[in-house]
């Protein structure tokens, strides 16, 4: 699976994953960074396409790779990875 086909079946399997499957991938280590880069990639050319367009091969592959593996975890599952990695982040934190 080369370019386009790697973009597009990432964007497939994430637009279909459960809410709590997105936010544990949105906040994977990898993944969390390289979207901040691929939206700044994005901006900096006018915002044309997709931010995945602005992935390397590389990139896209790792993310479908990620993709593929959250989306296969149970909700409870990924909802416990989410929390794990999100607290203490901001006010909303538990006392």
């Amino acid at each position: 699976m080369k370019g386009r086909d790697t973009r597009k079946k990432l964007l497939e399997i994430v637009d279909n994953m459960p809410q709590m499957n997105k936010a544990a991938f949105y906040s994977d280590p990898f993944v969390e960074p390289l979207v901040e880069e691929l939206h700044g990639r994005w901006a900096s050319n006018g915002y044309k396409g997709e931010p995945v367009d602005y992935a390397t091969e590389e990139e896209a592959e790792k993310l479908l790779e990620l993709a593929k593996r959250y989306a296969s975890m149970p909700a409870w599952q990924a909802y416990r990875v989410f929390l794990e990695r999100t607290e203490g982040r901001g006010s909303g934190g538990r006392d």
